[in-house]
């Protein structure tokens, strides 16, 4: 029950992360970035994601996982896996979008929903096996 339990509050923190990076990510492409045109999706979720990301690491480092290694270690190997998932998210965003010739901001963050989905459970996988693992003892 356990294992249950720390995927059940991973996916609460994640949906609470999710929220604050979709929101930021709207708010960013409506009001900021709007006028990069192809490049507004990427400086939409770079922005969104580097607020949001701070929030999760700190949420997952304690709450969900318990860490108790080193923080800075942690936040390295965080951002060692947060990066390449962002370059994915804003990839597959801007590729659909151009491909269904996406314009509207609603449109573009409900596929940027879809994407982010398909990328949760690897986060939680790797998050748990490789950037908050504790040290073993020897």
């Amino acid at each position: 029950m356990k294992k249950y339990w720390q995927l059940i509050k991973y996916s609460l923190a994640s949906l609470s992360s999710f929220a604050l990076d979709t929101g930021l990510f709207y708010l960013f492409k409506r009001f900021v970035f709007g006028p990069l045109g192809a490049w507004a999706d990427l400086a939409c979720t770079v922005a969104a994601r580097v607020l949001s990301s701070f929030y999760n690491f700190n949420v997952n480092n304690r709450l969900v996982f318990g860490h108790r290694g080193e923080y800075g270690k942690a936040l390295g190997r965080y951002y060692l896996l947060a990066v390449p998932l962002m370059l994915a998210s804003a990839g597959f965003v801007t590729l659909l979008d151009r491909s269904l010739g996406v314009t509207a901001p609603g449109l573009s963050t409900a596929i940027k929903i879809g994407v982010d989905t398909v990328l949760f459970l690897a986060s939680y996988l790797i998050q748990k096996k490789w950037v908050f693992k504790e040290k073993e003892e020897t």
